[in-house]
Order: C-alpha cells, then structure tokens, then sequence
C-alpha cells in the first residue's frame, strides 16, 4: 500500500490548506468515512491519540491512501527520553507523516532528537494544552500564572531545538508571532467558527478563524464543529467561506508554507 507523500505546499491564500481536520474518532472505519467525506475541502487530516491508539500505523497508511490531496498529521504529543522520541520520530517520518507533535515540556534534548530524527516531516512543539485555564498552570509550572507566558518560554525553547512550528491556543498565537517572526509554522487548535456552538466545550482557550489568521496563525485545526454538524460538508463549506472572507483582508504571508 502506498504511504503518504511529503508534506504537502498550498497556496497562502487557498483557505482548503490553512484548514485542519481531526479524525477524533474510536476506530478506522469511521476515520475513512470522514476522510472520503471531507479530503477535498480540508488540507490535513490529522490522527491523534484516541485513533491511532485503536489502530496504529494503519490509520496513517489507509488514509493517506485513501486522501493522497491532504497532508497527514500525526498528532502523539512525544514526551519521553531522547532516545525514544528520536525512535519514535524515525518511525512517523516512514509512515509519510507531514506534521508530527512533540511536548515542548520534554526539554530541549528531547526536542532536538525529534527534529533531528525527522526526515522530511516537520516536528512541531506543543506548547500548552487549551484545555488548560489560567489556575490549573499552579500544577505544572507555578512561577508562571498566565498560559501566554508559559507558552513563550516553551517556544523560545523550541525555536532553539530546531523545531519547526508550535501548536498553541488562539489566544497566544500574536505572541509567539512577535517572539518568534515569520519562521515557525504556527498551528492552532481551539478554533471555533463564529456560527458555531460547542455543548460542554473542554477547550477553555478558543478564537474564531478571523482572529486566529489576523494574529499569524498558519493552519488552524477545526473538529466537532464541522464532525458534529448534520451535514458535515456543508458546514466545512461555511468554514472555507469564513477563512476566505478572512485571509482577504490580511497581507500576503508567502515565507511560510501552508
């Protein structure tokens, strides 16, 4: 079975490539259903904990295959010893993976054993959940009680380490861009349309598309509202139009490819 390409490069200004769809669901059947569904409105599909758990590489190879438009990313979040984030990066970037997760809290040896490991994937660095609210950093790193400050410490980190992007929260996104420039690849989950509404949303953190793309943001990961829509494809159809009307209104951003 054919394995997916290199990470693939589309237009800036395409709003299909800036958008990133994730197969958050329990088992691969369903996977290729919303991968036929959807590869061509969305750019990446990307595979997380909850669906490679169920699957494992298969997932990557089955739908790369079944979606060779759309770039494919390997959501793990790494977060081991060097030697095994660097093993374990070996293995996604035979798998064709464009994009691959590290935690950036895995310290810069581990970061750099993942870029370093990489091949043609780009390691991008995670730098804190948008799960987490302000008062829950008390757990994880006490001397910094804003999510904004924690986030730039651990992208400078990885901005060091040689990783290729960071995934953050909307509401860093203007941040990181001033700290980093127009290097990183800046993904972002947490995004919700402004037609949309989530029940009982765990991510505490959001942004619309509009205000994700005007701060700098690069690709912007959009899930229940579109995978829980009655009609999926129309509501990614109501997604482009939104990240089109918004990428209209911003100054060409070519240095980084989408």
């Amino acid at each position: 079975m054919a394995q997916p390409g290199p990470t693939p490069s589309f237009d800036p200004l395409d709003p299909r490539g800036r958008l990133v769809f994730p197969l958050d669901v329990p088992d691969l059947a369903e996977a290729l259903r919303f991968a036929d569904l959807l590869a061509d409105k969305v750019g990446w599909l990307k595979i997380g904990l909850e669906l490679f758990t169920a699957a494992g590489p298969e997932a990557v190879r089955r739908i790369g295959a079944r979606a060779p438009g759309c770039g494919i990313f390997l959501d793990l979040k790494l977060h081991d010893i060097p030697a095994t984030v660097a093993g374990a990066m070996r293995s996604a970037a035979a798998l064709g993976a464009g994009l691959v997760t590290a935690h950036a809290q895995g310290g810069s040896d581990m970061l750099r054993a993942a870029s370093e490991n990489a091949g043609k994937s780009r390691v991008l660095a995670v730098t804190v959940l948008t799960s987490l609210e302000p008062g829950a950093l008390t757990e994880l790193a006490p001397e910094y009680r804003a999510p904004g400050a924690l986030a730039a410490h651990l992208a400078r980190r990885a901005m060091s380490s040689a990783c290729h992007g960071l995934v953050a929260s909307p509401r860093e996104v203007s941040g990181l861009r001033e700290i980093c420039g127009p290097r990183p690849l800046l993904v972002i989950p947490g995004i919700r349309p402004a037609w949309a509404l989530v029940k009982k949303d765990d991510q505490a953190r959001t942004g619309t598309p509009a205000a994700a793309l005007a701060a700098g943001a690069d690709l912007l990961v959009v899930g229940r509202p579109v995978r829980e829509a009655p009609d999926p494809r129309k509501a990614a159809d109501m997604l482009l139009a939104e990240i089109a009307e918004a990428l209209q209104g911003l100054p060409f951003q070519g240095s980084r490819p989408c």
